[in-house]
């Protein structure tokens, strides 16, 4: 980890993942939109090309890599912009720009496609069970949960634990990139020996 106190190395890694990530943006973007095409990617060309392989899946997974892109970005972005440079109006805007980034994507973009995914192509309504409580657990009643219901339980730990995590990385980066640490200078004593704690 030592390239992580080294701008020259800081901006080969950053330069380096940004370049990756786009790429990832890139090939993602094209997967997402030409299989959600129908005109692109015809159903005949799924059904015989793909085993009739669903709609929904390449399209999720072209998003998902198109994130993922995104993120080697960021993080050269910070690495190459932010990281171990003195703090200007400039570069605290850029910095701003790229957390705001980050909060839209996470609470706004994912959990919306999320139940666009959920709500549309699974159908995961309250009308469909995903499974029924044993009478026994509950007095010998009925009580049924539906994909609705997990779909909710889903979104809602999702959002408990990219919390968890944005308030753990707002913590750890406040140190990242400043300088390797010092050791502790000796103290000498008035007779320019260094002192040491006594022993029992």
């Amino acid at each position: 980890m030592n390239w992580v106190y080294d701008q020259t190395k800081r901006n080969r890694v950053g330069t380096a993942a940004m370049v990756f990530g786009l790429f990832t943006v890139v090939v993602g973007l094209v997967i997402a939109v030409a299989f959600g095409n129908e005109t692109i990617v015809s159903p005949e060309f799924l059904r015989d090309s793909f085993l009739n392989m669903p709609r929904w899946l390449p399209v999720t997974f072209g998003q998902i890599t198109a994130v993922a892109g995104s993120q080697f970005v960021i993080l050269g972005a910070f690495l190459v912009w932010v990281t171990g440079r003195p703090m200007t109006w400039t570069r605290a805007g850029f910095a701003t720009f790229l957390t705001w980034y980050q909060l839209i994507l996470f609470y706004g973009i994912i959990p919306s496609e999320w139940l666009n995914l959920t709500q549309g192509p699974l159908g995961w309504t309250s009308q469909k069970i995903f499974f029924t409580v044993p009478p026994w657990l509950v007095l010998n009643n009925e009580v049924e949960i539906s994909f609705a219901v997990l779909k909710d339980a889903i979104s809602g730990g999702y959002h408990a634990v990219v919390l968890g995590l944005g308030i753990l990385l707002a913590y750890k980066i406040q140190g990242f990139g400043l300088g390797a640490p010092q050791p502790k200078p000796e103290v000498a004593s008035p007779y320019g020996r260094p002192l040491s704690k006594a022993t029992d």
